[in-house]
């Protein structure tokens, strides 16, 4: 008669998923810093922009700042949705 207690073994592909998330998360940091620093020119450069002529190189590059911020924002999103996270990068949009 055997009445030994049976313990759960450990999720090894829990364990895993985890070990690459981390991972994501170290290769997620630098796209962020990125779009943080590329939020704060933009706001900078639209600030100093703020009542000069419509055509004057100022405004221009607020312009420029704030539509590059849009697509690395839009960038950044599809890597998040799809999952493309993983160490060493190499998806779609790197």
């Amino acid at each position: 008669m055997s009445s030994a207690i049976r313990f759960p073994q450990p999720d090894v592909g829990r364990a895993e998923r985890d070990r690459l998330d981390a991972g994501a998360y170290r290769e997620m940091e630098g796209d962020l810093r990125d779009l943080v620093n590329m939020g704060r020119i933009a706001a900078n450069l639209a600030h100093d922009a703020d009542g000069e002529p419509t055509v004057c190189e100022k405004r221009n590059l607020a312009l420029f700042g704030v539509y590059h911020l849009h697509e690395m924002l839009l960038r950044f999103e599809m890597k998040y949705d799809d999952g493309d996270w993983r160490i060493g990068g190499g998806g779609p949009g790197t």
